[in-house]
């Protein structure tokens, strides 16, 4: 394969395992073992054809994606849907990203705002300095984060074997390590949904990147090897992020345990050790835990590691910077492909785009420092993700370039997921969820204006 294919198939890798190969995806192939891995082939198999329809649509036409979205779809005012999407994830993905850097630091929670707007500037600087060479830096660090992910994985498991000595510890460490492989485990209406929704999430779908990539993509990147490959390991980096859970549970409850017979800790140290092994327990074991509460837990291992494991530091830099570097060569990947969008749609240089999409991206990334808004914003791609993902492959149902036959059952399960994610919003009790989901609907107020772009098109 020559080198300009193996660095765009280090790009589509880079996108894909994101931070929610950390975060989210590791609590459904725990809580369901392996019936929530077959469960998660459905979606998989379904955003791999998306993507690939997508990619092709554009790479064999060589039309850009406004280009597609007017000229085939007629649906010009989809691309704003998408780009605000795109943004939203943007957001997310740099505060998400910058939050694991505390521990390296040695900082506390308020600095993660000011980390995450660093890491959008960090972004946009590489941008602008690499030029031709972006491929090069990004498939590095998808390279770097895989190596540190595997490695962080092996060595937190080979610790906690060696350190937990507490038979109460090990028999929960052992039972949430068995869980990823059982079969015994029931299913839940809510859970199975979230899963489905998690997975489109996961793989990018809705923000419109596939179809930027294939209109710059070379003749000869076969897709369907690449897409092999990112199924692979974004398996095997869940699996990996789902045992490093696991494996945290013996240290969590050997640390609580040995501070109730420590008369030197206080009762309220005690308290917050009990309560973040019981955050794990729940990710482990409740399908149902909210995404805002299942987020957080992965924020707890890098400090259960330093306060039960000796010489912990280099584990937990490990760890953090898999997470950083996954969301990293996502940001970069969102940023690029938004200014282009964003130049073709309002005719704009590079360097002005990129400076409107840095922009808008530092805002979002300031005010996810305030929690309910934080919140709010992480329920709009678990709450319209997949409606969204719908706007982005209606395209492909115009297009001579795919099966129309797949393309519409494919269309069928994203609006059956998002409308069951989106109604789990609004009727959810807490008061952030449901703005997350006014927050998505808004996202489709462009679609109402797509006849006004037609006609100003013309």
């Amino acid at each position: 394969m020559k080198k300009v294919n193996v660095l765009m198939a280090l790009l589509i890798i880079g996108y894909i395992l994101g931070v929610w190969n950390f975060l989210v995806l590791p609590k459904y192939f725990m809580a369901f073992g392996l019936k929530g891995l077959l469960l998660s082939l459905l979606p998989v198999a379904v955003a791999m054809f998306l993507i690939y329809s997508e990619a092709e649509s554009t790479k064999r036409t060589r039309y850009l994606i406004y280009e597609l979205f007017f000229k085939v779809a007629r649906t010009p005012a989809f691309i704003f849907t998408l780009m605000m999407f795109l943004i939203i994830m943007l957001g997310l993905t740099s505060y998400l990203s910058a939050w694991g850097l505390i521990y390296v630091f040695g900082l506390d929670t308020s600095y993660v705002a000011l980390l995450a707007i660093l890491t959008v500037l960090l972004s946009i600087l590489l941008l602008l300095l690499a030029k031709g060479r972006v491929l090069e830096f990004i498939s590095g660090l998808s390279v770097l984060m895989i190596v540190f992910t595997l490695i962080s994985a092996f060595l937190i498991r080979s610790r906690a074997l060696s350190v937990v000595t507490s038979e109460q510890a090990k028999y929960y460490m052992g039972q949430a390590v068995s869980s990823i492989t059982s079969f015994s485990h029931p299913l839940s209406i809510e859970g199975v949904v979230m899963l489905l929704a998690s997975v489109i999430v996961a793989f990018g779908l809705g923000a419109g990147v596939y179809y930027v990539i294939g209109s710059f993509a070379p003749e000869g990147l076969d897709f369907k090897k690449v897409l092999l490959g990112v199924f692979v390991l974004q398996l095997v980096l869940s699996m990996a992020a789902a045992y490093t859970m696991a494996y945290s549970l013996g240290p969590a409850f050997q640390a609580f345990e040995k501070s109730v017979h420590n008369p030197n800790i206080t009762p309220e140290k005690s308290l917050k050790l009990y309560s973040q092994f019981q955050a794990l327990q729940r990710y482990s074991s409740n399908s149902t835990t909210p995404i805002q509460e299942s987020v957080r837990v992965f924020y707890l291992i890098p400090e259960i590691l330093r306060n039960n494991i000796s010489g912990a530091g280099t584990l937990i830099d490990l760890l953090v910077l898999s997470l950083y570097f996954a969301g990293l060569t996502t940001i970069i990947v969102l940023m690029e492909m938004g200014s282009q969008m964003l130049s073709e749609v309002i005719q704009l240089g590079r360097r002005s785009s990129l400076s409107i999409v840095a922009i808008i991206a530092i805002v979002l990334a300031g005010v996810m420092g305030v929690s309910s808004i934080r919140t709010m914003f992480l329920l709009v791609p678990f709450g319209v993700g997949s409606l969204v993902a719908t706007l982005e492959a209606y395209p492909l149902v115009s297009s001579e370039l795919t099966t129309r036959g797949l393309v519409l059952g494919s269309i069928a399960l994203l609006i059956v997921v998002g409308l069951g994610t989106l109604y789990m919003a609004l009727t959810n009790p807490a008061e952030s969820a449901k703005l997350g989901a006014i927050v998505g609907l808004v996202l489709f107020v462009p679609v109402l204006m797509n006849g006004v772009l037609l006609k100003g098109r013309r």
